[in-house]
């Protein structure tokens, strides 16, 4: 039996990019929170270099209520 591949494309945004394309989009930002790795993880060779940049951005928004 055959499997099929998935692939996951790797998506880079700056910093800035993420909230303000929210922003501009009439989006409000409830929170926004950088996953750190465990403590079980930072033993993983070169995992310590990876703090320097975020591995993942979890951002939680909602659609702003439009008063008319």
């Amino acid at each position: 039996r055959r499997q099929r591949q998935m692939w996951i494309r790797d998506r880079r945004h700056t910093l800035t990019q993420i909230p303000m394309g929210l922003l501009k989009q009439e989006f409000e930002l409830k929170a926004v929170e950088e996953a750190q790795p465990s403590e079980e993880m930072m033993e993983i060779p070169g995992m310590k270099d990876e703090l320097r940049r975020p591995i993942m951005l979890l951002v939680k928004a909602q659609v702003k209520n439009k008063r008319n």
